[in-house]
């Protein structure tokens, strides 16, 4: 009879005990998986922002190209030796270039000693001066 009271006991201990290992169980898989889910919406989130990111600066370069063509051609209604324009992305800054009479008699030799490889060197070269926007 001692036996038999003992053993409820131990059997609902026992019972218990693997229900609650079944439970947790189930609850760390569970935990694992929205962990696994969060980081990837983490990464999506992530790689979204980039292309949007990207996106935006592509159309800001080319709101900038198109300013630098408006002011070329702003500058070409008030002057008559406009030559071009240049936008670069790196600095963000517009160049329009104008003609010029500055460096008559220059030669190719005499521009690159006295300015050297820069950009004035350059206009020099080729008889213009640039403006920057």
């Amino acid at each position: 009879m001692k036996d038999n009271k003992a053993i409820l006991p131990i059997a609902v201990i026992m019972a218990s005990v693997i229900l609650g290992g079944f439970f947790y169980a189930i609850q760390i898989n569970k935990q694992r998986s929205i962990e696994r889910q969060q980081q990837i919406k983490l990464t999506d989130d992530k790689r979204i922002e980039e292309v949007r990111l990207a996106q935006e600066k592509k159309e800001y370069v080319a709101k900038r190209r198109s300013e630098c063509y408006d002011i070329e051609q702003r500058e070409r209604i008030t002057f008559n030796n406009v030559v071009d324009h240049f936008y670069r992305e790196e600095d963000d800054v517009c160049f329009v270039h104008y003609k010029t009479d500055d460096y008559n008699g220059y030669t190719k030799e005499e521009c690159r000693e006295e300015f050297g490889m820069t950009p004035e060197g350059l206009d020099c070269e080729l008889g213009q001066f640039s403006k920057r926007y």
